[in-house]
């Protein structure tokens, strides 16, 4: 079977784009101090909470388009993620100072829709190369809202897992022999290095490993009314599990920093994001691997990930027939030229990047590559998700270390979100 044709991914949820960013300007300003919210008359001005490596890489990516001498060249204006968010819903809802293109969380997307505030692709990209047969199924069908077409996608970026082989093979020399690295073998390998020292788990993204695990226990984020709700037992499932680990002295403590553990080599398996890879790719002390973030069961594999859509904000100001042209010239550009985008660590949507050899030799091509890893992933879909995330996010260690109730915090957090959602 080709490869295009095996590429058929599960939806359903998990990750919030704006965090995997670094750090950006507090004012939303460029890097020369211009106004974030302007662009040229002959430009594409594209709004972006990537930034550090992974802006960098963006970046040189729109640097070499540019130098194609296009008739619309892009302008990248990258910001931190909460100045990114408020800025795009400020202008959203008045329609002044939007960009010609934003490029949103996939989770983000249905939310903006439901607000009023995109404008469809539809029509722009008829007849071209912006079609659902060029990408990972999955992803391009995220951007599918309400039978129009409102997000065309960009990179996938993974929850997944980097692991220390030497500490591996002393601690859990067997962890990886069908390929995951279940919970039941990182308390194994906890308990085997406690009195060396050595920890076995991280919990370096909260709304992280409590989304994958969530789902991996079963859990579902829409009832059957099609609304959020995790005011359950897969919930409190993942944090007495998570709180287990912390019990038990397995898990780097709150408030230490794991990724500097694990490159002093004093733990073993570290759940974080592909996004991480630039920092793997600096250590030379030990040998490292990437694999599928942590599972509750090896043979109910789930694999989160989230795909950031390239968006158009609705704005008061007309943009010409030509931009528009000039926009989707850009993007057909970019599904066979994102080489230096994914070497964040981040995966490709465009199908056209699986011809490319040494994309295909990166530590994260396994998810698209092998059947295994396409059948894994889930992407983020269910609006909404960005409320619960957050409000986990903020009481996830109370929970972990017992100040705070299980079962009274979820309860809480499902009010929250209802509230929010109204």
């Amino acid at each position: 079977m080709k490869l295009k044709k095996m590429l058929t991914i599960t939806m359903a949820a998990v990750m919030c784009a704006g965090a995997i960013a670094g750090c950006g300007t507090k004012d939303g300003k460029t890097k020369d101090g211009s106004d974030a919210g302007k662009g040229g008359g002959s430009e594409i001005l594209l709004w972006s909470s990537a930034t550090g490596p992974d802006g960098e890489r963006i970046q040189k990516t729109i640097n070499a388009y540019n130098e194609t001498s296009p008739a619309y060249k892009v302008k990248f204006v990258s910001m931190q993620a909460d100045t990114f968010n408020t800025k795009l819903s400020t202008a959203g809802r008045s329609g002044k100072g939007v960009p010609d293109l934003a490029l949103v969380a996939s989770e983000a997307l249905p939310t903006y829709n439901t607000q009023g505030m995109l404008e469809s692709w539809d029509e722009a990209i008829a007849d071209t190369e912006l079609k659902k047969e060029n990408y990972v199924e999955s992803a391009w069908e995220i951007g599918s809202l309400d039978g129009k077409q409102y997000g065309i996608p960009a990179t996938m970026g993974s929850w997944v897992m980097f692991y220390n082989k030497d500490l591996m093979e002393k601690y859990a020399p067997d962890a990886l022999d069908d390929g995951y690295v279940t919970y039941e073998e990182i308390e194994a390998a906890g308990e085997a290095a406690k009195a060396d020292g050595i920890y076995s788990y991280a919990n370096t993204w909260s709304m992280q490993n409590y989304s994958n695990l969530y789902l991996q226990m079963g859990g579902e984020w829409l009832n059957a009314d099609g609304k959020i709700s995790i005011n359950n037992e897969a919930s409190v499932g993942v944090v007495e599990e998570l709180k287990k680990l912390n019990d038990l002295g397995y898990m780097v403590p709150n408030g230490e920093d794991a990724n500097k553990m694990f490159m002093n080599q004093k733990l073993i398996f570290l759940p974080e994001g592909t996004w991480m890879l630039s920092n793997m790719e600096a250590i030379k002390d030990f040998a490292w691997g990437e694999t599928f973030t942590p599972q509750w069961d090896a043979a109910n594999v789930v694999q989160c990930s989230g795909v950031d859509q390239f968006a158009i904000f609705k704005s008061g100001e007309e943009r010409s027939q030509e931009k528009k042209q000039g926009m989707v010239k850009f993007l057909e550009w970019l599904q066979g030229n994102q080489l230096e985008w994914v070497k964040s660590g981040a995966n490709p949507s465009s199908l056209a990047m699986l011809e490319n050899e040494e994309y295909l030799a990166m530590p994260q091509s396994f998810l698209l590559t092998t059947e295994e890893g396409r059948a894994a992933i889930n992407i983020n879909a269910a609006e909404g998700l960005t409320y619960v995330f957050n409000e986990y996010d903020a009481r996830a260690w109370d929970m972990i270390t017992g100040k705070a109730d299980i079962a009274q915090t979820f309860e809480e957090i499902q009010k929250i979100v209802d509230e929010k959602m109204k």
